[in-house]
């Protein structure tokens, strides 16, 4: 009885926890959104159909992905950067700079890309959040762990620009849009500095 009981704590615990509850909104929210764009309509970035004036494509469309494994990657890649620190952030916050990240990817593709006439993914995004993260971490307690996470963000992105890594671009079904890691980590970076107020919510002292 008393284990159930402190099992049912546990789960309690973990669920109050602001990143968690961001990790299931991303995961239903990914999930509907993709179950859409591979039976009812095609969700993604287009050129050509953003000048014809579909803007709501500048969002949609770094939130679908090209298949599933797509799709479980991205998701694996933000269920890690919200395991990576013990400090919490607000869900309003997470889902704030996750949206506007989306958006300058799109729109960052759009005005300055012309070359992608299709792109679709939560990639760019995720970049800009580790980038935003860890920056936020390394403001507020100056060690070096989130520092070491930047520049393992900065080598991956790397590798992505020289082509190097054929693994995800096989996974996925299509060339890896390096570009869009770079435009999301590089707005993260400065929306992480330009921002003022700090978005945290004291973690439980139960996990410390």
């Amino acid at each position: 009885m008393q284990t159930s009981i402190s099992i049912t704590r546990n789960i309690r615990q973990i669920l109050s926890l602001s990143n968690v509850i961001f990790f299931v909104i991303v995961f239903f929210s990914l999930s509907l959104l993709q179950f859409i764009q591979q039976h009812i309509i095609d969700l993604s970035f287009y050129r050509t159909l953003v000048q014809q004036h579909e803007y709501w494509r500048l969002l949609t469309g770094g939130l679908v992905h090209a298949n599933t494994t797509h799709l479980t990657l991205n998701l694996l890649g933000v269920f890690c950067l919200l395991m990576l620190y013990e400090h919490q952030i607000k869900t309003i916050y997470w889902c704030s700079i996750s949206i506007t990240l989306v958006i300058c990817v799109n729109i960052s593709i759009f005005l300055w890309i012309p070359s992608t006439e299709h792109y679709l993914g939560f990639s760019g995004a995720s970049h800009g959040l580790y980038a935003w993260y860890s920056i936020k971490e390394w403001k507020r307690k100056h060690s070096l762990f989130p520092i070491f996470i930047l520049l393992f963000l900065l080598g991956k992105m790397i590798i992505d620009a020289f082509s190097i890594n054929q693994l995800s671009s096989t996974l996925i079904g299509m060339r890896v849009h390096w570009q869009s890691h770079w435009i999301g980590a590089i707005a993260g970076t400065l929306i992480a500095f330009i921002s003022k107020k700090k978005p945290h919510r004291a973690a439980n002292t139960n996990n410390n």
